[in-house]
């Protein structure tokens, strides 16, 4: 074989590494959230109050007949989880993501109380 086949042959092995024009791009320090600034999400009632609210839910829907006493008891039992997690998370007051997580169970417990049921 020629000279010139090994050239090749290595320049052929070499141009996917030496392809590589633009590397890793770096775009600076990230700025981190200003503790100063508002959150923009609307303030929400306090655990307790929205609680309430969703067990007078069960109570009515229970004596409309739209859940049975068994469903009613085990969502008044989840309701009563979450304000347990609650008074939990709130004894060295309650963060972001803690007032998020509780807003969110309280909304889906709230919403299971509300969607209708099949066969009633």
């Amino acid at each position: 074989m020629r000279p010139s086949f090994f050239c090749l042959l290595a320049l052929a092995l070499g141009a996917p590494a030496s392809a590589q024009i633009a590397g890793k791009r770096d775009y600076g320090p990230v700025p981190s959230a200003s503790p100063f600034l508002p959150d923009s999400r609307l303030p929400s009632p306090p655990p307790g109050k929205a609680l309430g609210d969703v067990d007078r839910r069960i109570d009515r829907a229970r004596e409309s007949g739209r859940i049975s006493a068994r469903e009613a008891r085990r969502l008044g039992r989840d309701a009563r989880a979450i304000g347990r997690l609650a008074r939990r998370y709130g004894r060295d007051g309650l963060s972001a993501p803690e007032q998020a997580e509780i807003e969110a169970r309280t909304a889906y417990l709230r919403d299971s109380v509300d969607r209708p049921r099949r066969g009633r």
